[in-house]
């Protein structure tokens, strides 16, 4: 819905959007925990589900009963989602190019989840029966108000002023009810033996003020400041308000006269600058609170629990930018722009150890708690080259290259450690914030097939050992690529037209964080696991062999080593798109305007090293568990303007 309506200086401007999915996906709850998961993967292919008559089997015992295939018949999650998107603005033209402006908008999503795990099945055969329902509210609710003004002065001087207020408020709510032994396959929490439910809610609220001048002078010197002041229910309010700022400048180098000569090959050549200060919320809506849990039960009766540390001197984490960029641009056909950029993150939010003896811990199990306790930089040059390569009445072609490389860097902790070690990863003072921290694997010992590993003593030296408590862990690699960027070429005749963009990634690394499943002989390969990329052949089997992979013997132990570390090293087709555009002469007859249809695929081909068993695209701390890779979709639409 759209309404436009003016009335001398008033304008209105109101939009809504409702939708509504349903998602029925007949296979484990991705929402809950579920063993048979594990069960599934480490199953043998040569496992056959049915009896003889036809009947699921469950006489699996390295499953512990399981049958995948019967699970997927009965089980289901199914989740039914509405939203609705609105927003209403309105804007009063109060004098000459002044105006103020009000834009409300509200965002609210609903998900209701059904999950039915069938007596039948492994999962719901000891509780006869699981269901499980789960409804959740978000909404969001923003509002904007903007006084402008625009004015030039005796012609050369340009003025642009904003003044603004902006809130946003925040709400989620969350219902789950649990239902158990059920007398037949009618899965309602109504018709349980046994039910409970728990709900929770969570809110927080922002609100800004802020101010910002652009002014250039004929179009050859251009000045812009800006300041804004952020408040966070997030924080206390000794703390919750943050000052944030940023100036910059750039000089149209190209419109000196001393240009003259040499502008029909450099058509447009501008030198930037900027600095500026801006905020990172803390991620838990609470976090300075030190509060206490309730819904325990001890000995039949409501308690609570101390659940989280007092910290009311949290704050922002605050990022200082400071960005230097020149854009040149040749025979208006061939646009260069270099950047040269460093971030210097302070007040950096971490999860930071805290004594155990508190009894404070976290779902993982973890004494911590989230502080300000370091200081963090990134460092890095990015450079950008776009073309036209062809530009007439029935073709254009237009191609863009860019690279970047980016360090990243720790600066400092809390002033009294200088690393924080969490798994296989290691935030240390001077190195990449995500560093790969694990015993350096050196190979296979052809005497008796088990891994070495470099001792790596502080005198530097390089022997081995097969006793990994012998070798010290050290820094193996870290996540973060050396160099990423891409390449996109748009061609279009006439009414076809075609882009296609390619990503890459250089010098990057990712980890290995399922090795229980891969390790040499480890309790999941004795009920089935077959790993599809272990060879067998080409494990140790005899002294003398030099051997990729160790050998395959009862009882091996998982060893976090640089053997699990895999190069994210790769290119991929991200997008590419044909479309056809109907001929303008046709599509009016029709009276319609631009009728094009297209088709897209994403993620169309990746091309990789073999050894990286898992998408390029790792999380962002590289850790790889069981991530769902990047979709390979394909899109086929058409677009009708009126």
């Amino acid at each position: 819905m759209s309404v436009n309506h003016k009335a001398d200086r008033v304008s209105i401007d109101a939009s809504a959007m409702f939708t509504n999915s349903t998602q029925n996906v007949n296979n484990e709850a991705t929402s809950f925990a579920n063993p048979v998961m594990c069960y599934a993967m480490t199953a043998s292919p040569s496992t056959y589900p049915y009896n003889e008559d036809g009947s699921f089997s469950t006489v699996f015992p390295a499953l512990n009963g399981a049958n995948p295939v019967q699970t997927e018949t009965y089980n289901y999650n199914r989740s039914v989602v509405n939203r609705f998107m609105g927003s209403l603005g309105a804007t009063w033209n109060i004098w000459e190019n002044l105006n103020l402006k009000e834009i409300i908008s509200y965002d609210f999503s609903q998900n209701n989840e059904k999950v039915w795990w069938d007596p039948r099945t492994n999962d719901g055969r000891s509780s006869n029966g699981v269901m499980q329902r789960v409804m959740t509210n978000l909404a969001k609710l923003n509002t904007q108000t903007q006084l402008t003004y625009n004015k030039t002065v005796a012609e050369n001087h340009n003025f642009d002023v904003l003044l603004g207020f902006e809130t946003e408020d925040y709400g989620y709510e969350y219902v789950y009810a649990n239902g158990n032994t059920y007398p037949s396959y009618l899965p309602e929490i109504e018709n349980a033996g046994n039910t409970r439910a728990s709900s929770s809610v969570s809110k927080y609220r922002m609100t800004s003020f802020l101010g910002r001048l652009n002014y250039d002078f004929a179009d050859r010197y251009y000045f812009s400041a800006s300041y804004r002041r952020d408040g966070s229910s997030r924080l206390s309010r000794d703390s919750r308000w943050g000052d944030f700022w940023s100036v910059s400048g750039s000089w149209r180098i190209s419109g000196e006269s001393f240009m003259d000569d040499v502008k029909d090959v450099l058509t447009d050549v501008k030198l930037r600058a900027s600095y500026g200060v801006n905020g990172t919320q803390p991620t838990d809506y609470y976090g300075y609170l030190g509060v206490f849990g309730f819904g325990y039960n001890y000995k039949g009766n409501g308690g609570s629990a101390e659940m989280r540390v007092e910290n009311p001197n949290m704050r922002w984490e605050k990022n200082y930018a400071t960005n230097i960029g020149l854009d040149v641009t040749l025979w208006s056909r061939l646009s260069m722009t270099i950047e040269w950029y460093n971030r210097d993150t302070k007040d950096l939010l971490m999860n930071k150890a805290i004594s155990g003896v508190t009894g404070i811990i976290d779902g993982s199990g973890v004494a911590n708690t989230l502080m300000n306790v370091g200081e963090m930089r990134n460092r890095g040059v990015e450079f950008e080259l776009r073309s036209t390569n062809i530009q007439n009445k029935n073709w254009t072609w237009t191609t863009t290259f860019n690279i970047s490389h980016n360090r990243n860097t720790l600066l400092k902790l809390d002033g009294n450690q200088n690393e924080m070690i969490s798994g296989p990863l290691i935030h240390r003072v001077g190195e990449p914030y995500y560093s790969i921290y694990a015993y350096e694997y050196a190979g296979v010992d052809s005497k008796t097939g088990k891994e070495l590993y470099y001792i790596n003593g502080e005198n530097g030296s390089r022997e081995t050992t097969t006793n990994s408590s012998e070798a010290n862990k050290t820094i193996v690699g870290a996540i973060e690529p050396k160099v990423q960027g891409g390449l996109t070429n748009f061609v279009s005749w006439k009414f076809i037209d075609f882009n296609m963009t390619l990503t890459y990634s250089i010098g990057g690394h990712a980890f290995d964080y399922a090795t229980w499943l891969q390790s040499n002989g480890g309790t999941y390969n004795y009920i089935g696991n077959v790993p599809a990329y272990y060879k067998i052949e080409d494990t140790w089997q005899e002294p003398g062999d030099n051997a990729k992979l160790p050998q395959f013997a009862y009882g091996n132990k998982n060893i976090s080593s640089s053997r699990w570390m895999m190069s994210t090293d790769h290119l991929r087709i991200k997008n590419l798109t044909v479309g056809f555009t109907m001929p303008s002469n046709l599509s009016s007859k029709l009276g319609l305007g631009k009728v094009r249809a297209y088709v897209a695929a994403n993620n169309l081909l990746t091309w990789k090293s073999k050894d990286l068993y898992v998408d390029p695209e790792t999380p962002v701390n590289g850790l790889c568990t069981f991530e769902t890779p990047s979709l390979r979709t394909v899109t086929f639409g058409m677009e009708i303007g009126f």
